[in-house]
């Protein structure tokens, strides 16, 4: 099975259930057993951000090319660059593809006559999702310690630890993420067809998976008591957006496979609600930015209610399931989003990476952990590289391109009418401060104005 994924020419990855993967640079390499090649049998590529043609499709794109796309353009020509395309690429397309491929065969009018036939309908592609993922997985991994989203360095580039071994889990040898690759490595030998006995279920093949990369995990953690891996900005998100998904996705597994509805249903929404706060909260550093602020979740609050709305159509056995599809829900949260914070974030991506290049020889994950501190220090900060800022907090750096929209002469707040609306009451009151007293304490303000939008919740 052939396939490529190309997210809007940040990301050439090409992927298949037999790891037959076509580099960036057009030349090939097979990791494992072969595939079908290009030879006119193989499966279309149905777009560039989705491999199945589905509901979540209205999902995928703008997650792909209005959210994540600035994030990656914002660590382009550093060593996180690689790392945020392929690992967020591989989330958006293999994880929501496997849901996907079930949603495509849902019709709502004879679920409850019929529900088995969604089920059995949906079986090979689903099975097959799932070996795609699997198939995937370690070329995800591999790309955090520098090598090509390929599963291999056969180009001569500046890799990582891998060399030319066709086992892309090789490039994490040696470096702190090892044992991610030595607690996932019998598991993916079993999901290859090695070892003997029959090849697991796909909810078993799941629970081994989601098993194995908590365990490597765990260790990774208890091994960096510093928290220089999973309390970095963008990289700890990356980790456990992975880790919770791989959970979530063991339980659509179950439910698919004893053909229950409503399980299923909540399962589906589960993970999409899981997987769009992973990446828009954790991969997308807002928490990381909150977190320093000491304020509270003041973005991060309003985009888990709006991604708990969005998944819940999936819920309720699916009772809430639109019949006009996912794209007005999906950009009514993906727009402002990309109007808004986004700009900010981008820019002190672009900053704070920028200040990680200082000559050093180091590749791989050193290079990506060394780049990774003086973006955490700005992130820390309020993100504007010396200057004071609008409050001289790290949540400057979300707000700012807000209030800015507003005292350019925006005829309404940028977020109005959507799920984020909640936020226009902030970025209005620091406007009206500013204006009343061009030295007001706006540090002050924001305190009483996350308050406020908290209803008090906060010590």
């Amino acid at each position: 099975m052939y396939k490529m994924l190309l997210n809007k020419g940040l990301l050439a990855l090409t992927l298949s259930a037999g790891l037959v993967l076509t580099g960036c640079g057009g030349s090939s390499s097979s990791g494992g057993s072969s595939g079908s090649g290009d030879d006119g049998s193989s499966d279309p590529m149905t777009s560039s951000y989705s491999e199945v043609e589905g509901p979540l499709d209205a999902v995928q794109q703008p997650l792909s090319e209005q959210v994540l796309a600035p994030i990656v353009a914002g660590a382009a020509g550093t060593p996180l660059e690689g790392p945020v395309s392929c690992v967020t690429s591989f989330v958006v397309t293999d994880v929501l593809d496997i849901l996907d491929s079930l949603l495509v065969n849902l019709d709502p009018t004879t679920l409850q006559s019929d529900p088995t036939a969604l089920f059995t309908d949906s079986a090979a592609n689903f099975q097959a999702t799932i070996t795609e993922l699997a198939s995937d997985l370690p070329i995800a991994l591999a790309s955090l310690a520098g090598e090509e989203c390929t599963g291999s360095s056969d180009d001569g580039g500046d890799g990582g630890d891998g060399g030319d071994s066709s086992d892309p889990l090789d490039a994490l040898a040696g470096t702190p993420l090892a044992p991610l690759a030595e607690a996932l490595a019998p598991v993916l030998e079993l999901a290859n067809g090695g070892g003997s006995g029959e090849a697991p279920t796909p909810s078993v093949l799941l629970a081994q998976l989601s098993a194995a990369f908590s365990e490597g995990l765990a260790t990774i953690i208890a091994q960096d008591p510093s928290g220089e891996i999973a309390g970095a900005p963008v990289l700890g998100g990356l980790l456990t957006t992975l880790d919770q998904a791989l959970v979530d996705l063991t339980a659509t597994a179950v439910a698919v496979e004893d053909q229950e509805v409503d399980a299923a249903s909540t399962a589906l929404s589960m993970t999409l609600e899981n997987l769009l706060n992973g990446l828009l909260i954790d991969v997308i550093p807002v928490g990381f930015i909150e977190d320093q602020s000491g304020q509270g979740p003041v973005v991060s609050s309003q985009i888990e209610a709006a991604t708990a709305a969005l998944a819940g159509l999936l819920g309720g056995g699916f009772g809430d399931f639109p019949g006009e599809g996912f794209e007005n829900p999906a950009d009514a949260l993906f727009d402002p989003l990309s109007d808004t914070f986004l700009a900010g974030i981008q820019e002190a991506l672009t900053g704070g990476l920028n200040g990680g290049d200082g000559g050093s020889n180091a590749g791989g994950f050193d290079a990506l952990l060394e780049v990774l501190a003086p973006l955490q220090e700005l992130l820390s900060g309020d993100g504007q590289s010396g200057d004071d800022g609008l409050t001289g907090t790290p949540l400057d750096i979300l707000l700012t391109p807000l209030v800015n929209a507003l005292d350019g002469g925006e005829s309404a707040c940028p977020l109005d009418a959507t799920p984020l609306a909640a936020l226009c009451d902030v970025a209005t009151g620091l406007s009206d401060a500013l204006a009343l007293n061009g030295d007001a304490d706006l540090a002050a303000v924001l305190s009483g104005l996350v308050d406020t939008l908290l209803g008090g919740l906060l010590p």
